[in-house]
């Protein structure tokens, strides 16, 4: 019998009962900048597509009782419909915004208004609930899901006599541990990577001493604490296997085989002894080899199977994070393929229409209607497992794009789902918990919120009530927003068009600068903003980013520096695949040397100094609780306890961006700073040219003057010139300091990041002498 887990071709197809057409309002929405329409959604389309219903709010109530006399219907994706995913009250037009108001622009015409997604979101008045799609072309009608709304529990049917005879053998507890069968199989693609990569076989030299046929180094307890590995350290940042219902003896094998290389991965990254170097050698073989089998699956097609989907995530997530800049480059190119194969063929509404024919029902089908509680428990996994897949796409689309100088490739407008279940039902062992769970949130009024009415919301300041999860996702779309915002206004420019006026584009900054601040607010508020010398800022899935403060701080640095920029300004002589001529450096030179005396550049410094003083620092010791996290929110005056140190660790940390995230701040400090003194050439940095870079042994650190530094700067409300000219003082004990910290890191990428850093503290000195 194969897992739930692994794909939902063997499901029957969901029934969907469709609710009555609702007539759609088309409000006139109130003012707002005229360069918004060219910033964000397509541009006028020649046929309509289907769209998702835009009740009218003053018919809310009659909708609502018409759905109140629905009986209770089967309950496996069973849709029961509904008015929208807010209350009645609050599906009401929200009272004036706090947020910037909108002065001398006007809109092209009314359908522009109405049609806009950018128009919409950055709009106070206009009313929540699904954003307006009936003109967008089918091709770009985005991610969306019949399974919107509330999974509907059907009660009687789960403890009905029928379906208590019809309950299939629940999985024996032995059924979670990794049995010698599927180890011996690992082991045999094992052998085939192997023979398809000899080039790579100093990788695995130390392990493959044969015995019988057998590798001993790879037992079965290692590979066993491999998987527990991934559940307890992976799996958090990427919460998109529902382990409850998931079976490693029965899923796909190259699912598996993904998450028993991050989990050895991880194990190599925190061991300090060296005795389990050989587990990342065995799973660099295993991810070399393993793309090419999942993506000629037979399942790897529209529509996409659910195990393809999982194991294309977790294997970009690997070579991106924790692996070489070959393998880095890599997940890029196919980063693009992934996200292609869930839009194509939309596999979050199922297979229907014209998609491909109906699908016979299946031999253990029951007949009628009803389903057994754990059948129905694996199935709403699936869905809630497809949705939370899309989702982590979109989280490291736009973070790794703020990150690596990437292109994000979604867009928030796409996604038309609502967010993630909470994670108390995410974690449930059995379907009656998720039963009575979901009672307790109905009997609270807790009701599922869509992610675009969840962004537009914490767009103007409105508290969006969800889960740590939920609130990073949210995060996401904001940063999201900001860069298809501001590169829009890129390519405008180099298409030499009308490009956004200066008012325009100060109001939406703005917005955005409000809302994340707000957001951060409302993050620390949720979580109680609880002192942790651990940097686990919240426990739980938090996203690919573990911190909250971490991506709130990289959205501030995000809009305001281009990493590409920093890197070539540092002389860095390749970058994104392709060689940094010296013509691309000059270019820099004069950017930087504008960059430097715009408003937003102080803002983007004074953050990238706040992300580093909540890590090396850490300013929740010996806080008390009205001063913690004090430093991370708002743009005022900061008030932080004596400064102590901290000394950071790349093992200890379970989040594989926040050291590359530190090196974009420190690049971005010593970039201002350098451009600020004026002592950089239009020509390449001397003593570059030619000669690969050696890393050398960075000196002794003063930690506390390091800490006296950062602290200085961190509390300032605003960077004032004398400030500035004091930025370079503390700078190269910053920079050797970084050095430290990445020198114990085993990514490629944070090893050349402390090259560039001794690279940069060599131009800081010659520019001083």
């Amino acid at each position: 019998m194969p897992s739930f887990s692994a794909t939902a071709d063997s499901l029957p197809p969901a029934t969907v009962l469709s609710p009555t057409p609702v007539t759609e309002a088309r409000p006139v929405l109130s003012r707002a900048p005229h360069d918004a329409a060219i910033l964000l959604g397509p541009d006028t389309s020649s046929q309509p597509s289907p769209s998702l219903p835009n009740p009218d709010p003053r018919k809310m109530h009659q909708h609502s009782s018409w759905q109140a006399q629905l009986p209770d219907v089967g309950a496996c994706n069973i849709i029961r419909p509904k008015p929208g995913y807010y209350p009645q009250q609050q599906q009401r037009i929200p009272e004036q915004s706090a947020s910037m108001p909108y002065h001398n622009s006007e809109f092209q015409s009314d359908d522009m208004s109405r049609e806009n997604f950018a128009v919409w979101l950055f709009n106070p008045h206009a009313p929540y609930g699904e954003f307006n799609v009936s003109h967008v072309p089918f091709i770009d009608g985005g991610l969306e899901s019949t399974l919107n709304n509330n999974i509907h529990y059907d009660y009687e049917s789960l403890t009905s006599g029928r379906s208590q005879l019809e309950t299939p053998t629940r999985l024996a507890e032995t059924d979670e541990l990794l049995s010698e069968f599927r180890r011996q199989e690992i082991l045999r693609w094992f052998q085939v990577f192997r023979q398809k990569q000899p080039k790579a076989e100093p990788l695995v030299a130390n392990l493959v001493h044969d015995s019988n046929g057998d590798i001993p180094a790879l037992g079965l307890e290692m590979m066993r604490d491999c998987l527990q590995e991934y559940w307890d350290r992976v799996s958090p940042r990427l919460p998109i296997v529902h382990k409850p219902t998931f079976s490693c003896n029965r899923c796909s094998i190259f699912l598996l085989m993904v998450m028993v290389s991050l989990g050895a991965v991880s194990l190599r990254t925190r061991d300090s002894t060296g005795n389990l170097a050989d587990y990342g050698g065995f799973a660099d073989m295993i991810i070399l080899g393993v793309r090419s089998e999942i993506l000629t699956a037979e399942e790897a097609q529209p529509p996409v199977s659910l195990w393809v989907s999982q194991a294309l995530l977790l294997l970009e997530f690997y070579e991106k994070m924790y692996s070489s800049r070959r393998l880095h480059e890599r997940a890029h190119i196919y980063h693009t393929v992934a996200l292609t194969l869930l839009r194509r063929g939309s596999p979050l509404i199922g297979r229907s229409g014209s998609e491909s024919p109906p699908e016979p029902p299946s031999a253990d089908q029951p007949q009628g209607g009803a389903l057994d509680s754990h059948t129905w428990w694996c199935r709403w996994a699936e869905t809630e497992a497809m949705h939370r897949v899309v989702f982590a796409a979109f989280m490291m689309d736009i973070i790794h794009a703020a990150m690596f100088g990437h292109t994000a490739d979604m867009a928030p407008h796409e996604i038309r789902l609502p967010l993630p279940c909470d994670d108390n039902m995410w974690t449930a062992s059995n379907p009656d918990t998720v039963r009575q769970l979901d009672q307790n949130l109905r009997m609270y009024g807790i009701k599922p919120i869509s992610f675009l009415d969840g962004l537009k919301r914490a767009l103007h300041g409105k508290e969006v009530k969800t889960h740590s999860f939920g609130r990073m996702i949210i995060m996401s779309g904001l940063l999201g927003v900001g860069w298809h915002l501001s590169h829009r206004e890129t390519h405008l420019k180099w298409l030499d068009l009308s490009a956004p006026s200066a008012e325009t584009h100060e109001t939406w900054k703005k917005i955005l600068l409000k809302a994340f601040d707000d957001w951060k607010h409302s993050f620390d508020a949720a979580q109680g903003a609880t002192g942790n010398p651990n940097l686990t800022d919240a426990q739980g899935a938090n996203g690919p980013v573990h911190s909250a403060a971490v991506l709130y701080h990289l959205a501030h640095i995000s809009l305001h520096v281009d990493i590409v920029d920093c890197q070539v300004y540092a002389g860095a002589k390749r970058l994104l695949g392709r060689k940094v001529s010296v013509r691309d450096y000059t270019n820099v030179v004069a950017r930087m040397r504008v960059w430097t005396s715009l408003p937003s550049t102080s803002h983007a410094v004074l953050h990238a100094f706040r992300l580093l003083h909540r890590v090396l620092v850490d300013p929740r010791r010996g806080a008390s609780a009205g001063d913690r996290d004090r430093s991370d929110i708002g743009p005022g005056a900061v008030i932080l306890p004596s400064p102590e140190v901290h000394i950071y660790s790349c093992r200890n940390d379970p989040d594989p961006h926040r050291p590359w995230v530190m090196y974009y701040a420190a690049l971005s400090i010593w970039s201002f700073v350098r451009a600020v003194s004026r002592q950089d050439s239009l020509h390449e940095p001397s003593g570059q040219s030619g000669t690969p870079f050696r890393p050398g042994k960075p000196l002794p650190v003063d930690h506390q003057r390091l800490a006296a530094y950062l602290s200085e700067i961190a509390s300032l409300s605003e960077l004032t010139e004398n400030a500035v000219a004091s930025l370079g003082n503390g700078l190269p004990d910053l920079l050797d300091a970084l050095r430290l910290v990445f020198a114990e890191a085993h990514s490629e990428l944070l090893q050349e990041a402390q090259v560039r850093l001794r690279m940069c503290k060599e131009m800081l000195i010659n520019s001083a002498g």
